[in-house]
């Protein structure tokens, strides 16, 4: 809960709900007989203002510093209920005394809670949010009395999924609009949680489309990040949950985007359904959808993932010759899935065609080759691999060398890795320091100190200048 009191010698301000007859009360404590509208001495550094809170009950209050002495300038009206900040916390009997009041849907709901002259804490929150959603009650009401009561809860993204969750379960969308709206301002998005109850009721498919829609007309009404992101949440959503036909309809109603296709096809991938993923590609075809790369690249990582290499290095050439669509990212894929495989002539097939093309491996790709020479006991082939990328003047060779001498010490061959690090010495690369610094500990446990020395001297030289 947050500090909801500010103070100075007994000066005391603080909120309490808008139902319990005005949004601000402030009381004045003194030790004497002194009158409540005789404020002390205050220091101009004072100022009170009105919290900027999305969920905040509006307030005519002002106050101004005049002279050392606030002037307040408001309405005042004297109220019997207990700051909310200020109650003790309800016992299990009130609890359930809380539950049958909403359940009852009472009229002025927060006037009753507040007569009970007792608070909640945030756990009890979130019990009462979830047994509402069980029985399918409405929670309006009672996120209405948190909002005056405890507006810093209602901004939690817990508190809010669990409302926009129980307003989805009523079939109350209108409601969502003004609380998504507050969380949109502050930049915060409500996730799958807020939205689970397209799954929890079980509809029929054209029931859950209907309800899809009603979804995304309030996206758009909010609009800001839940426009943006909306479409994508529900895709996820029903995609992880094996609703392949509505997630798709997600994407068919948002209008065919190909960066919506492609946070399908990347749930189906790691799931290994490569016939989905193509068929997906054949529909973005149909429909004219301007694929790029990366659509092409998901299909050559699924086929790769089910062991499928005719038709990846098919699918490849084609990427090539029909459609001019490669990058590193495309010949990464096969690279790393051919090393799982220890297919070496492949590998070095395919380095010869990115070199001709003037691509780059990236780092990662470079290390999966090192180590699944090393991982076959070609150590000389990996020795040779890192020599021919430095040639070629790959900016990743410090990285190559580096992971070749860490290799051959894990291996306990600290001579030979010592080996390596004077080896890209000599080609003016820079050790990474913490490879350097091991191997020379290495070499002071073997009693190597002259090469220790001569590693310490030839790092230095490079590092001055």
């Amino acid at each position: 809960m947050a500090i909801r009191n500010i103070s100075s010698n007994n000066l005391r301000f603080f909120s309490i709900p808008h139902s319990a007859c005005s949004t601000f009360l402030f009381s004045h404590f003194f030790s004497n007989t002194t009158p409540f509208f005789s404020p002390p001495h205050l220091s101009s550094s004072l100022l009170f203002s009105t919290p900027k809170h999305p969920f905040a009950s509006s307030s005519t209050f002002r106050s101004n510093i005049h002279n050392g002495h606030a002037h307040f300038h408001t309405r005042m009206s004297f109220c019997t209920y207990t700051p909310y900040w200020g109650r003790p916390h309800a016992t299990s009997e009130q609890f359930y005394q809380i539950i049958a009041l909403i359940r009852e849907d009472v009229d002025e709901l927060g006037s009753k809670l507040n007569s009970m002259n007792v608070s909640l804490s945030d756990a009890s929150v979130v019990d009462i949010f979830q047994i509402l959603a069980s029985e399918k009650v409405s929670a309006l009401q009672f996120f209405d009395f948190l909002k005056g009561s405890d507006p810093e809860l209602c901004c939690d993204p817990d508190i809010g999924s669990l409302f926009i969750n129980n307003c989805g379960l009523l079939g109350n969308y209108e409601a969502m609009v003004p609380v998504l709206s507050g969380f949109s301002h502050r930049r915060v998005f409500l996730g799958m949680k807020a939205f689970g109850f397209l799954l929890d009721l079980g509809l029929d498919k054209a029931s859950s489309m209907e309800c899809v829609r009603k979804v995304m007309a309030v996206f758009n009404k909010v609009g800001g990040m839940y426009q943006s992101c909306g479409v994508q949440l529900l895709i996820e959503m029903f995609g992880l949950s094996g609703s392949f036909e509505i997630a798709e309809f997600v994407i068919r109603t948002a209008g065919r985007k190909v960066k919506h296709y492609h946070v399908l096809m990347r749930i189906l991938c790691k799931s290994g359904d490569c016939k989905r993923v193509s068929d997906l590609v054949k529909e973005m075809k149909r429909s004219g959808c301007d694929m790029d790369v990366s659509t092409y690249n998901l299909l050559l990582s699924c086929l790769c993932k089910n062991g499928k290499i005719d038709e990846a290095w098919q699918l490849l050439e084609a990427m090539e010759k029909n459609y001019g669509l490669t990058n590193a990212h495309s010949f990464d894929i096969l690279i790393n899935f051919l090393c799982k495989r220890r297919q070496f002539d492949s590998v070095l097939k395919l380095l010869d065609k990115m070199f001709l093309k003037g691509i780059e491996p990236s780092i990662l790709t470079h290390a999966a080759i090192i180590k699944s020479y090393f991982e076959s006991g070609k150590y000389e082939e990996a020795h040779e691999y890192v020599i021919g990328s430095a040639n070629r003047l790959s900016y990743s060779s410090n990285a190559n060398y580096g992971l070749l001498a860490t290799l051959q010490l894990k291996n306990g061959n600290v001579l030979l890795a010592c080996k390596v690090l004077s080896e890209m010495m000599d080609k003016g690369l820079k050790p990474n320091f913490s490879v350097y610094k091991k191997i020379r500990k290495h070499l002071e446990k073997k009693d190597e100190k002259d090469l220790s020395l001569e590693l310490l001297r030839r790092y230095s030289s490079l590092v001055e200048k």
